[in-house]
């Protein structure tokens, strides 16, 4: 989703800043759901995922920034080239 997101947004000309939020705002929605469905249980799998879901939802993007970070450069304007 993140992926998805961040490409989007640079396909149809967004700048890095919205670009980011773009990304990030998709992939940050599916851990939520993951949350919600723990309501069903507490021994049900979706109370699994509920838990699960915010303990590999950090580590993945605080990465995630990361490789925003990385993918600055793609929105970054080239000099032109001196004569």
């Amino acid at each position: 989703m993140w992926g998805g997101g961040f490409l989007t947004g640079k396909a149809i000309g967004l700048p890095y800043d919205k670009t980011t939020t773009l990304a990030f705002t998709a992939a940050g929605n599916n851990f939520e759901l993951a949350i919600a469905v723990g309501v069903f249980g507490v021994t049900s799998g979706q109370a699994l995922a509920g838990v699960a879901g915010p303990l590999i939802e950090v580590p993945v993007l605080v990465a995630l920034v990361y490789v925003s970070l990385a993918g600055r450069r793609l929105f970054t304007a080239k000099e032109p080239a001196r004569v």
